[in-house]
């Protein structure tokens, strides 16, 4: 029986039939606390007022000396863009409040004890934070159909511009309740949150809006280069063709749900107690995002001219590397080994060795990166080398790519090694991370540097002193130089020798982690089954000493009995 609408849920329902039958109890607990406030319709009226003085003030100035289409579309650009700043501002600050306020308010804890798992959980929190956003939308809708009504813009052009104003809100929302999830303090959240998510929109707004505007009117004409919100243009005016469902389809897809699946799974593993499973989300989240990221690097190479396949191949290499690199961080935050709680469920349910690889350990958790990684890699290299080889491009273009490529992936699993070994040495994952930043920074940097001190730069031994920079990942690109360079050998040597050196010190930081992981794993289980027994014999101890008790309370009352009375003498 459902609290919330005291109806029986029919377990051969639809999914909808089910959430409609059996809401989340989250979602409708925080609507009837937001139902009873009274300020929510006045800054959603305030709001709407605002919104609609400051549109027909610009549409009044605007349409002095531009025809009404031209004024429709600056209306179109204004109200979106506004609309873009409120959804991103205000839905991180709105869903930063829902977790953060539990734990400061003491109320957390009885959320826990009500029995709900931490998906079930997030996805309330979730859906309270969106349907508060999504009104502030709703109520800014009559305002946003104004610049239809000038012209300039079609209806296509506002029902995509409205639905993709839903998706970044909701994104918004993850993203504060991931940072939310992660907080123990109100203040801490909400000026975290706000701090990224200025930083994040402005980036957004600039690179993907204003920035791809340009190619975006390159690739189709009709869209106008320089407005920001050009992406629902671009749905009404551009051609179908497959680069149509590739650029305007495909890739909206994926930049939506990976970093929505990604926050999800964030929000679900920082609520998850550590003695549980908080890793297997995130590595199938992993597993699904890397080949993806590797086809959307990949995908580029076919799409451009052919004296570009070899530059494009190389930067989608580096760009999958910094991803790859990214999820060493992210992974940093795992357990050393699965928990006794564990791999007593795992136990229960009979999981096969796959699921368990998927579960915590470090260990594990470095092959599976591997695995995925050297899939990931290997699909823009070979993408890039049968590009560059049908096209009957020099073998200097195909060296390069399989330079850079044997630098990146000798780097990455320099990475993950050294990750791995610094998580099974630290006390915590906060560490682990700081310091392999650190190394990764004086890596980078340190022999530009160096170079830079003894005056390399500056003296006439020419390039071939920038080999002291070899173990610098920046290296790899004056090595790319130098194979088209005849009498350079040795700089592309160095780039070389370089790479397996960064391989060898990951294989070898990985066995020191395996070793470190196993010892420690070891004396923890020597520590509880140590304490196993001495709650084993604590409880026979008692359990003896209640017997002892039983028996002598039993045989107490024989042994003190009472003498018998003496028989009545018959009467004389």
């Amino acid at each position: 029986m459902s609290a919330q609408t005291g109806t029986a849920p029919n377990a051969g329902a639809s999914r909808l039939r089910r959430l409609l039958d059996d809401p989340n109890p989250i979602w409708i607990r925080e609507l009837r606390q937001s139902a009873r406030l009274v300020r929510t319709p006045i800054i959603l009226c305030v709001l709407s007022i605002l919104a609609t003085l400051a549109i027909a003030s610009i549409g009044g100035l605007v349409s002095i000396n531009e025809s009404p289409a031209t004024t429709g579309y600056v209306l179109f650009q204004v109200f979106f863009s506004l609309a873009y700043f409120v959804v991103t501002f205000v839905g991180p600050a709105v869903a930063a409040n829902a977790i953060a306020s539990e734990r400061e308010g003491r109320t957390w804890e009885a959320v826990i004890l009500t029995g709900l798992r931490p998906a079930v959980i997030a996805r309330g929190k979730f859906l309270a934070a969106y349907t508060s956003i999504s009104m502030y939308v709703v109520m800014l809708a009559p305002v946003g159909a104004l610049p239809f009504l000038f012209g300039g813009v079609t209806a296509t052009e506002t029902i995509v511009a409205f639905g993709f104003l839903f998706l970044i809100a909701a994104l918004a929302v993850a993203f504060g309740l991931a940072v939310s999830s992660k907080m123990n303090s109100l203040r801490a959240a909400l000026v975290v949150t706000l701090i990224c998510a200025v930083i994040v929109s402005l980036n957004v707004y600039g690179w993907l809006g204003v920035g791809l505007s340009i190619p975006a009117h390159r690739a189709w004409p009709g869209v106008p280069d320089g407005p920001p919100v050009w992406l629902p243009t671009a749905y009404a005016r551009a051609p179908f063709d497959l680069t149509y469902v590739l650029c305007l389809i495909l890739l909206p897809i994926v930049a939506t749900a990976l970093p929505a699946w990604f926050l999800y799974e964030v929000t679900i593993a920082n609520l998850t107690s550590i003695t549980d499973d908080r890793s297997t989300g995130l590595k199938r989240w992993f597993l699904v995002a890397a080949p993806v990221f590797a086809l959307c690097t990949a995908a580029p190479i076919v799409a451009v001219d052919s004296y570009d396949e070899t530059a494009v191949a190389i930067a989608g290499i580096c760009v999958l590397l910094v991803f790859l690199v990214g999820s060493v961080y992210l992974f940093l935050g795992d357990s050393l080994g699965p928990s006794r709680r564990v791999r007593l469920h795992w136990d229960r349910q009979g999981v096969g060795p796959l699921r368990r690889l998927l579960g915590p350990g470090i260990v594990g958790t470095s092959m599976m990166q591997l695995g995925g990684a050297a899939f990931a890699f290997l699909l823009p290299v070979a993408v890039g080398l049968i590009a560059v080889m049908n096209n009957g491009s020099p073998t200097e273009n195909s060296k390069q790519i399989l330079l850079v490529a044997l630098y990146a992936g000798s780097f990455y699993l320099f990475s993950v090694g050294f990750g791995a070994f610094l998580r099974a040495r630290s006390s915590t994952a906060l560490l682990s991370r700081i310091l392999l930043l650190a190394v990764h920074f004086l890596v980078a940097v340190g022999p530009w540097i160096v170079a830079a001190i003894a005056g390399i730069f500056a003296s006439t031994a020419g390039r071939s002193a920038l080999i002291v920079a070899a173990p610098s990942p920046i290296y790899v690109f004056v090595a790319v130089g130098a194979v088209e360079t005849s009498g350079e050998e040795m700089l592309v040597a160095a780039a070389v020798v370089a790479s397996a050196v960064w391989g060898l010190l990951g294989l070898m930081f990985f066995a020191l982690a395996r070793s470190r992981v196993r010892r420690v794993i070891a004396a923890h289980e020597a520590a509880l089954g140590e304490s196993d027994r001495i709650l084993a014999e604590e409880d026979a101890a008692a359990v003896r000493a209640m017997e002892e008790a039983a028996a002598a309370a039993a045989a107490q009352p024989a042994a003190v009995a009472p003498p018998a009375e003496p028989e009545p003498q018959a009467a004389g």
